[in-house]
């Protein structure tokens, strides 16, 4: 039976000594601003990534994936009437797949990661997700730590009336304890269900807390159709609320994470 062994380290951009490192000086001018950017704000927007034709295949296809399903989406529509997020949907409608292999996507995960890639799951979103400001670790724990990306992907316009993305920018380098926090609660990692969503709230206002202090804020992220939003496991973000809840606002957020090294071998 092979293993993967625990890997360890950070991010190579996240190193202090990074700018002396072969891999950074050897990027052009447009890469480094990236890289810079996304170390400074904790992600970085990509102006047209996607072709509209690209968007259009999708869009037909998760049409037709809503008529086959659509008993089981109005049945599961939320309290406010907007349609629940759909998780990986790219199992089901190969067409989302594109954004994996799409020319920009590589580019971004090369230039970022510098190791092999995987396609965790998929979030596709009909309508905003109004979701309150939040980072996911507590719930996406990948070995090494933060060894991941999420990329959402614009279907269609994402304003203030049909409820965009948030963030706070810089809000990925304000620490917040993980690991320490569930002790608080409870005595032992083995009593904590699978879902605590008291532990969650208070895990998310405490970071909240911090990043105040430290002058940052909420902010909403406006997108076009085509734009490409990469952002570090620890940015904090959200969805801002709705104006319209008839309005729609397709997107699709691709969780990427390292391929781990099979470099050690267990005989069973």
């Amino acid at each position: 039976m092979r293993i993967a062994p625990l890997a360890k380290g950070r991010l190579w951009f996240e190193y202090e000594n990074y700018k002396q490192h072969a891999r950074f000086l050897n990027l052009s001018k447009k890469e480094k601003e990236i890289v810079e950017q996304f170390k400074k704000e904790g992600c970085y927007l990509y102006k047209n990534a996607i072709s509209d034709d690209v968007i259009d295949k999708i869009d037909n296809a998760v049409d037709e994936w809503m008529i086959d399903n659509i008993s089981g989406l109005v049945a599961n529509k939320k309290p406010d009437g907007t349609y629940p997020r759909l998780i990986g949907l790219h199992e089901e409608v190969p067409a989302i797949q594109a954004l994996f292999s799409n020319e920009v996507t590589l580019r971004l995960r090369e230039l970022l990661f510098g190791r092999g890639k995987s396609l965790y799951t998929s979030i596709t979103f009909l309508q905003g997700s109004q979701q309150a400001l939040h980072r996911d670790i507590p719930v996406f724990n990948v070995s090494p730590d933060n060894f991941y990306f999420r990329i959402w992907f614009a279907l269609e316009d994402a304003t203030f009336e049909n409820g965009t993305l948030t963030g706070v920018r810089g809000g990925h380098r304000v620490a917040a304890d993980k690991y320490r926090m569930p002790h608080r609660f409870y005595s032992r990692f083995e009593e904590i269900p699978e879902q605590d969503p008291v532990l969650w709230r208070k895990y998310q206002d405490a970071l909240k807390q911090k990043y105040e202090a430290a002058g940052l804020r909420e902010e909403k992220i406006e997108l076009s159709k085509g734009d490409l939003l990469i952002w570090h496991p620890l940015f904090p973000h959200g969805g801002s609320k709705i104006e319209d809840k008839k309005s729609s606002r397709r997107s699709v957020v691709l969780h990427v994470t390292e391929i781990p090294p099979f470099s050690q071998t267990v005989k069973k």
